[in-house]
């Protein structure tokens, strides 16, 4: 599911994404105020604000119980991607090193076309991924090391068993490339989405009807009231994308694998 508006927010740093939710948020509460204390009065709870403020507690437990399961669900497949990408860099590190059991102009070969292949991965397949796509470039590279493990014939019992564990841990980080190209998108499906904007929304919208003495006063309650949903809505936010916003995951498994695990 495409979210093109969360998307843009997305892009502004940490400060301005919490800045343009609180506008957001206050703008629908504002607007919603206004026009049910001035145009639509007889929406107004009035004498029956007490009554009406035993349901509003029990809203705000509803929509605790929401969030906290839709949370869960965002940072859950956080951690998976980020858990996910730490073991195809250490994968095809293990690739790297078990090319060293076959000849010199094998293992050249092989220790090169992963270079290349971690190479396109940092450069140029990372940033397509915050747009939920990948390169093909990097995955034509990928299925030539692929074809580099399948081609290799053993000599002696030392290379076949190396070439059983070469063969392994390529299709093992083949799968778990699949699974970070599988899952650069928004983590929540519409069902949930459905279900947290529309409680949220619903919870604001309740605390524009009550009918207060003063005004200032209710103004003052719904902008503290809007602050602390953006603060928990924040922490929702940073973690929907892994490759997008504030905690985007980077490419740094890869890149030390370039700087640090393949330079001896």
């Amino acid at each position: 599911m495409d979210l093109p508006a969360l998307r843009y927010l997305l892009l502004a740093h940490d400060f301005g994404l919490r800045f343009e939710l609180l506008v957001i948020l206050l703008v629908i509460c504002f607007l919603v105020f206004w026009l049910t204390q001035n145009i639509f009065p007889s929406f107004l709870f009035g004498e029956d604000s007490q009554y009406a403020g035993y349901i509003y507690n029990a809203m705000g437990v509803v929509f605790s119980l929401v969030f906290a399961f839709v949370t869960v669900l965002a940072w859950q497949n956080y951690n998976g991607v980020s858990d996910a990408i730490a073991k195809e860099a250490g994968a095809l590190n293990n690739v790297y090193r078990v090319l060293s059991a076959f000849p010199p102009e094998v293992e050249r070969n092989g220790q090169a076309k992963l270079k290349t292949y971690v190479n396109t991965v940092i450069e140029e397949e990372w940033p397509l991924l915050s747009k939920d796509q990948f390169s093909v470039k990097a995955y034509k590279q990928l299925l030539e090391i692929e074809h580099l493990a399948i081609q290799i014939k053993p000599q002696n019992m030392g290379e076949s068993n190396a070439h059983q564990q070469l063969l392994s841990l390529t299709l093992q980080a083949t799968e778990l490339r699949r699974s970070r190209i599988y899952n650069a998108h928004f983590s929540l499906a519409p069902p949930a989405w459905i279900g947290l904007i529309s409680s949220l929304m619903v919870f604001l919208v309740f605390s524009c009807l009550f009918q207060m003495k003063s005004k200032r006063i209710h103004v003052l309650l719904i902008f503290f009231l809007s602050s602390t949903v953006v603060g928990i809505l924040y922490f929702l936010v940073l973690f929907i994308h892994p490759f997008l916003g504030p905690m985007a995951i980077g490419p740094e498994p890869f890149i030390n694998l370039l700087k640090l695990s393949w330079i001896y």
